[in-house]
């Protein structure tokens, strides 16, 4: 099986506490094989059990645990790849890589969402494909009125967003399990 990275969005905020130690323990309970976590913000890297649909079943499995829905957003390691070999923003990615982030959604983004006009919110920069969004923030996200609720609205779609820094650990880690 083809590792597979899960995403949780908004884990570790909020209230919503959850340590990497319990992650692991309950897609484990799942059939899941060498699971590990990345940092304690929702990032899981697995090989999935057989026929497992790992999205819906760590997602139900989770508000089973703790009693709150955590969304998650899947991606096997080829589709993970695929990402991050179509980055846009290749000179950021070298330059500045802790501003730059790929949104992961949970289904392919609306029709409309390319005519969305990031410059409103600022000096940020999109770019939407299929299922992610890269976008540039100059400036720093934390700062940014561009947020995943804005971008989220946008695109029609639940997503997570991850730095480019992530991005690339989480793909050495699902290629240790491959």
């Amino acid at each position: 099986m083809s590792p597979v990275i899960a995403l949780l969005r908004a884990v570790n905020v909020g209230g919503r506490k959850v340590t990497s130690a319990q992650l692991r323990s309950v897609a484990s309970s799942l059939g899941h094989t060498d699971v590990t976590t990345y940092v304690n913000s929702g990032n899981l890297v697995l090989v999935p059990a057989p026929g497992a649909d790992v999205a819906a079943g760590l997602s139900a499995a989770f508000a089973d645990e703790f009693g709150f829905d955590i969304p998650v957003i899947a991606r096997t390691l080829e589709q993970w790849s695929s990402v991050v070999d179509g980055l846009p923003f290749t000179t950021e990615a070298a330059d500045d890589p802790a501003h730059l982030v790929a949104v992961f959604w949970d289904g392919p983004v609306a029709t409309t969402a390319g005519d969305f006009d990031p410059s409103r919110y600022g000096r940020e920069v999109l770019v939407w494909a299929d299922r992610e969004t890269y976008a540039y923030y100059p400036d720093g996200q934390g700062r940014s009125k561009l947020t995943i609720d804005v971008l989220s609205r946008a695109s029609g779609r639940v997503g997570t967003a991850r730095n480019w820094n992530t991005v690339l650990a989480l793909q050495r880690l699902a290629r240790e399990r491959a």
